[in-house]
């Protein structure tokens, strides 16, 4: 039975190939002012981060803080993925996970970027990336302090990263 459940999970779900990427030492980078890592950071207690931070705490992990310029990485990508007819986290532009990040604001940390399609809810997409060890390590990182979601339709985008370096 478990067998014939993980198979249809398996058909059921496009999971990427996850990308984490440590980017080198530099000064933040914003395209204004302050990166949003360091403006009031809220700490997810409802909807996916949520979900993500229940889980983190009763692993004893610190808990995620959305970031604004990781959410709007994470939604144009999904939106692009999308309009585009593809699923990679190397759009069809050249960008990859670290320069979508870097493009919308954020500045230069270590980061992950899972992405997903077909799930319905926050719970089904947050169910499969945990069935998928790359994907659980990127969300049980402790290393990450902030997360951004993008959702178009039914493809997910969830980009994490660390504090600023």
């Amino acid at each position: 039975m478990q067998q014939d459940k993980n198979n249809r999970i398996s058909r059921g779900l496009i999971l990427g190939v996850v990308v984490a990427l440590a980017t080198g030492l530099s000064a933040c980078v914003s395209t204004g002012g302050a990166p949003s890592a360091t403006a009031s950071p809220t700490v997810a207690s409802s909807g996916f981060g949520g979900i993500l931070n229940a889980e983190r705490g009763s692993r004893g992990l610190s808990l995620l803080s959305e970031d604004s310029a990781l959410k709007a990485a994470a939604q144009a990508h999904a939106n692009d993925m999308v309009a585009r007819g593809y699923f990679s986290h190397q759009s069809k532009g050249g960008g990859n996970p670290t320069s979508r990040m870097r493009a919308a604001g954020g500045c230069r940390s270590a980061n992950a970027e899972n992405i997903a399609q077909g799930q319905s809810s926050n719970a089904a997409v947050f169910s499969a990336w945990m069935q998928s060890s790359a994907h659980q390590r990127n969300m049980l990182n402790g290393s990450y302090s902030r997360y951004g979601l993008g959702r178009s339709g039914n493809t997910w985008v969830l980009m994490l990263a660390g504090s600023c370096v």
